[in-house]
């Protein structure tokens, strides 16, 4: 009889050992397979950050280290030499603030204007509403080298070629993507909001002013990263609209730098890595922004 209580305990020990072993089995699968992903991202992350840091290291380098073979990946004999050479070469100062100036106020217009037309979505239900934002969408589908030659002809015939309008304007009426972008991030906002102000008599454009507009910080940020990057690294239209050498921006003063200085890398690098540097520091500071406006959350 004395051994009974003894016996169940052993009883009881042996059928809870079961269940341990699982649960260390489950955690060290859920370990194993964050660490294989993790080291996925690691590894596709160095690939691709590869021609970024061979940029970065041949913009450093003297001449006669960047033809070296096998190449070297890390050398302690660093130069800014590069740098004046190809800054020097052409105006790329000049190249520098027109894509600058080009890149505000393509900023300014679409967050003006399409946080304006999003707002306009989101708030109000008029009749044949859904239908116009969907062909709205829709011209999402179609290529803008489409347009290109119909825009060049529009413009040349107003006399605007050679100017920075056919490049700043078409931003201030809107574009289908932060249209949809605001109008999402306006419907997340309570209505209550508007409400109350609608009964103190604040007009339309005043709820939208002084109420949608503050909140709607995140998508704010990131409509402007987004056209940032796109006014920044655009090619085709610079190219097309503007012919005056002072007037270039700094894509097209690259490509001519480039079609001059093909065959010396160490003048090429540096002035590529000048124009990658605004833009990866802006997507930098704001990555943060660009994930809330995308979800669509209220900045608290």
């Amino acid at each position: 009889m004395s051994t009974f209580p003894e016996s169940r305990t052993l009883d009881t020990r042996a059928a809870a050992r079961p269940a341990t072993v699982i649960r260390v089995r489950r955690f060290s699968a859920r370990v194993a397979g964050r660490v294989a992903i993790y080291a996925l991202l690691i590894a596709l992350a160095i690939l691709f950050l590869l021609p970024l840091f061979w940029m970065l290291t041949t913009a450093f380098k003297p001449q006669q280290l960047v033809y070296r073979f096998p190449p070297e990946w890390f050398s302690t004999d660093w130069t800014v030499a590069n740098f004046r050479t190809g800054w020097n070469a052409l105006p790329f100062a000049r190249f520098f603030v027109n894509s600058a100036f080009v890149t505000l106020l393509t900023v300014v217009g679409t967050v003006l204007s399409s946080s304006l037309a999003g707002f306009g979505f989101a708030r109000y239900r008029g009749r044949g509403a859904g239908v116009l934002f969907i062909v709205l969408l829709a011209t999402m589908m179609v290529p803008p080298t489409t347009t290109l030659i119909p825009r060049f002809v529009m413009f040349a015939e107003i006399g605007w070629t050679n100017s920075y309008l056919p490049l700043i304007l078409p931003p201030f009426f809107a574009g289908p993507f932060y249209v949809f972008l605001f109008r999402q991030f306006f419907r997340s906002v309570p209505r209550e909001y508007f409400d109350a102000a609608e009964i103190d008599g604040a007009s339309p454009f005043t709820l939208y002013w002084r109420i949608a507009l503050p909140m709607a910080k995140p998508a704010i940020a990131a409509s402007a990263i987004f056209s940032a990057l796109a006014a920044w690294n655009d090619f085709i239209d610079p190219l097309v609209f503007l012919t005056s050498t002072d007037k270039q921006t700094y894509q097209i003063g690259l490509s001519n730098f480039q079609g001059q200085y093909y065959n010396q890398l160490h003048l090429m690098m540096p002035m590529a890595l000048l124009g990658v540097v605004p833009i990866l520091l802006l997507v930098i500071v704001g990555q943060r922004w660009i994930a809330n406006g995308i979800a669509g959350d209220l900045e608290k």
